[in-house]
């Protein structure tokens, strides 16, 4: 297959779209530019596509998208890897530079009375990733969201515990653990404030490759230092991203 039947390119503003995830996987694998605060797309992206080896398309839902590119959770799966998602964002002050520089829907609508179960129909059962990053009312958007339709392999949400104590923290954790998602990074911090948690569905991950995770240091880490945790275990051990 020629590269140019394997790559289809569209132009959106400073975007280029590459058709072929194998293609874009390989392209970016060893200088890849992320734009999460907090390397929460990193993250993402080397349990998917390191641990499980992802090949198929992918999908997101992004509640509290804010600015398309900066310290955006899901522009570097778009951009770079043709997924397919949903973002929604309470304001509008970024609608304009959305519609130039973005290809997926961007909603703006209050997140806590979003209908989440028309939203995502069209997505399949097992959604890649969910990102949760408002002010307050995480646990209002949890109890809104189709747990029973829909799983999502990896959840990195906000709680703001330097900022908010437990109010919050709490309650997300009494409504995810019995859905059967693992903390797999309780309390991640970004310069020294712990402001998240990052889980996993279990069901999303053969059995080695879930005890390879759970082995992992992975608790109440400076983001930096977990990042790095991940790939040196990814590297000692032959998985390639």
């Amino acid at each position: 297959m020629s590269f140019l039947t394997r790559v289809i390119v569209l132009f959106f503003g400073m975007n280029v779209f590459f058709a072929d995830p194998c293609f874009a996987l390989t392209r970016f694998s060893e200088q890849a530019q992320f734009y999460s605060q907090a390397a929460q797309d990193k993250f993402v992206w080397l349990l998917l596509y390191g641990f499980l080896n992802k090949q198929d398309k992918g999908h997101y839902l992004e509640i509290g998208a804010h600015h398309p590119i900066e310290i955006n959770n899901t522009y570097f799966f778009e951009k770079n890897l043709g997924w397919e998602g949903v973002s929604i964002d309470i304001s509008d002050d970024h609608k304009n530079l959305w519609q130039m520089t973005r290809r997926n829907t961007l909603l703006i609508e209050d997140a806590t009375k979003s209908d989440y179960r028309t939203m995502l129909k069209s997505f399949p059962k097992e959604i890649d990733y969910l990102s949760i990053d408002i002010d307050r009312h995480y646990d209002l958007v949890l109890q809104r969201i189709p747990f029973d339709e829909h799983i999502f392999k990896v959840i990195t949400i906000e709680h703001d515990f330097y900022g908010f104590g437990d109010e919050f923290r709490q309650k997300e954790r009494s409504i995810l653990a019995p859905l059967g998602y693992y903390l797999l990074c309780p309390d991640v911090s970004n310069q020294g404030n712990i402001y998240e948690d990052w889980w996993i569905h279990p069901s999303a991950f053969p059995e080695d490759v879930l005890a390879k995770l759970l082995s992992l240091d992975l608790k109440t880490k400076e983001h930096g230092p977990l990042i790095k945790i991940i790939q040196e275990h990814m590297h000692s051990n032959g998985i390639s991203y």
